[in-house]
């Protein structure tokens, strides 16, 4: 039983971790990201809806005073998160955009000693500088010559303060609704917010190459709506801290696609950065099982 439940926590960090190919297909064509994560939430929003219409209608309920959770979640968190990761990829560097990704657990380690009082551990210090010293290796700041632009850099922060506003925003919203019905408002929330603002309307004449459409089912149901189907499925059988752990491949596919199809090259100091960034992970979450 937890070995099905290991395995779709796997696949489900492989599929998000090939999210990178579906940004570089819809890029190539005139898409910018603001319209890359408008396709997305507005893809998932459909599908995640048609899939609740197929298991329970009861599911589409919220109460209205909730609002601020979905449109936190969606908007603060989610188009946040997604806009600074697609700039990142823009910026030239999947495998780096993936693992800045990955510093989201320090950001919501340190919001929740703010905001909710929580301790500030040795293991929560420790987690801390092993990410700052891996930002530094894959960013080449020690060495004093810089592997990515700043620009790509923060953008990449960005998205890993993004991620972590979403679990923010997600953790309360998921204590009073199905992980279904968190996931449809917030992609609602989310397709509301960029469709006024993306300029799509602009790009329809794209719409009729068969690659656009393509990289948006990519993008959407590839990776967006399969693997939080499979996420929450490992979830039911796995504890949160185990199956977080097992979704740390994400970075390590990246790192594959970036190297096997967009023409990456990796050098040890980046190889180092993306060590203690994924170490920093299992050391996090080893204090919260001890909490």
């Amino acid at each position: 039983m937890k070995n099905s439940a290991a395995l779709s926590v796997l696949g489900a960090g492989t599929l998000w971790g090939l999210i990178g190919l579906f940004v570089h297909i819809l890029a190539g064509k005139g898409f910018d990201p603001l319209q890359i994560t408008t396709l997305r939430v507005t893809t998932a929003m459909v599908l995640t809806g048609l899939i609740i219409g197929r298991r329970d209608a009861k599911l589409f309920a919220i109460v209205p005073k909730d609002s601020w959770l979905f449109f936190g979640n969606g908007v603060i968190g989610l188009v946040f998160f997604n806009w600074c990761y697609f700039n990142a990829i823009a910026g030239g560097s999947l495998a780096i955009a993936a693992l800045l990704l990955y510093t989201a657990p320090v950001f919501v380690m340190l919001m929740s000693v703010a905001l909710f009082h929580e301790k500030l551990t040795k293991e929560k210090i420790v987690a801390l500088i092993l990410t700052f010293i891996g930002c530094g290796c894959i960013t080449g700041a020690f060495s004093g010559s810089l592997a990515v632009s700043r620009q790509t850099f923060l953008y990449g922060l960005g998205s890993g303060f993004g991620y972590a506003l979403y679990s923010i925003f997600g953790k309360p919203a998921t204590q009073k609704y199905s992980p279904f019905t968190v996931s449809l408002w917030c992609f609602i929330f989310a397709a509301a917010f960029t469709l006024p603002f993306s300029g799509l309307a602009g790009k329809i004449g794209l719409f009729s190459d068969w690659q656009v459409w393509g990289g948006i089912l990519g993008i959407g149901l590839i990776s967006c709506v399969l693997p939080n189907v499979l996420y929450m499925n490992g979830l039911q059988k796995l504890e949160a801290g185990h199956a977080a752990i097992l979704a740390t491949i994400e970075p390590v596919v990246a790192a594959i696609v970036s190297f096997l199809f967009l023409g990456e090259t990796f050098t040890l100091q980046k190889l180092l950065g993306i060590v203690l960034i994924l170490a920093a992970v299992p050391i996090l979450n080893h204090s919260a099982d001890k909490k």
